[in-house]
């Protein structure tokens, strides 16, 4: 694995409301820096546990979303009221816990096509959006939070399915046969994660230091999270006590 284009900035937070704290800071940064030059500021989510930390984050932050615009890095092929839809889990829990954001902020996807062409469809709604990109050029998300399972994926690139991994022309594309159920999924790809101005991990617990410690030290190239490494953007780390004890300092 060949080394990162730049240092990856590592935040250990030694409890949960410091943890939620050091995300609410950078949501902060990185709107306040994407809103001073453009009127959005394009964010993409990822599910799981993310979900309430980053609502945790939001409410601690007190932040103007207003100018926001919600992406999902991966998502699952389930209608969106299915308990499976990472957008449904944001929907539902926005709703109570953030009722100013609307619906309409969310850029999601329509798995009521087929997954190919619901795959095409969202890679355009993102060429849209984003709206950032010239010819042959990537769009540049202002910040892409991302989560890494004990196994080392990331959005729904898996250790069992290489070839995602190679593709190059394709923001997002198709998966099938996922080790991780659903089966069928989208996903962004790692020449689109990797043209984001600002990438931030986002893990916890104990049970995922050494995952942590063999993607973001030893950049082991079997684990797809390693393969996270902006060009010309800025990677963030944030852990808690227990998934960061094994890796010390990275800077």
């Amino acid at each position: 694995m060949s080394k990162r284009r730049s240092p990856i900035k590592v935040i250990a937070s030694q409890s949960g409301n410091e943890l939620v704290q050091s995300l609410s800071d950078l949501l902060k940064r990185c709107s306040q820096e994407a809103l001073a030059k453009q009127e959005q500021f394009s964010l993409g989510l990822s599910g799981g546990s993310l979900v309430q930390l980053l609502t945790k984050a939001l409410k601690v932050g007190d932040l103007n979303t207003s100018q926001w615009l919600f992406f999902f890095c991966d998502e699952r092929y389930v209608p969106e009221d299915s308990s499976d839809s990472t957008y449904g889990a944001y929907r539902s829990e926005w709703l109570t816990q953030l009722p100013s954001i609307r619906d309409g902020q969310f850029v999601k996807a329509d798995t009521s096509l087929p997954l190919d062409k619901c795959a095409e469809d969202y890679e355009a709604r993102v060429r849209t959006k984003v709206g950032n990109a010239g010819e042959g050029v990537f769009p540049q998300f202002d910040l892409l939070l991302l989560g890494m399972g004990p196994d080392g994926h990331t959005c729904s690139l898996f250790p069992e399915q290489p070839a995602s991994l190679r593709e190059t022309n394709r923001l997002v594309i198709p998966i099938r046969n996922s080790p991780k159920p659903p089966p069928e999924r989208i996903t962004f790809t790692l020449p689109l994660i990797n043209s984001a101005r600002n990438v931030a991990f986002v893990v916890t617990g104990a049970g995922k230091a050494g995952i942590v410690k063999s993607v973001f030290r030893e950049l082991e190239s079997k684990f797809p999270a390693a393969w996270v490494n902006p060009k010309n953007g800025h990677l963030t780390l944030i852990v808690d006590a227990g998934a960061g004890k094994e890796i010390g300092s990275l800077q």
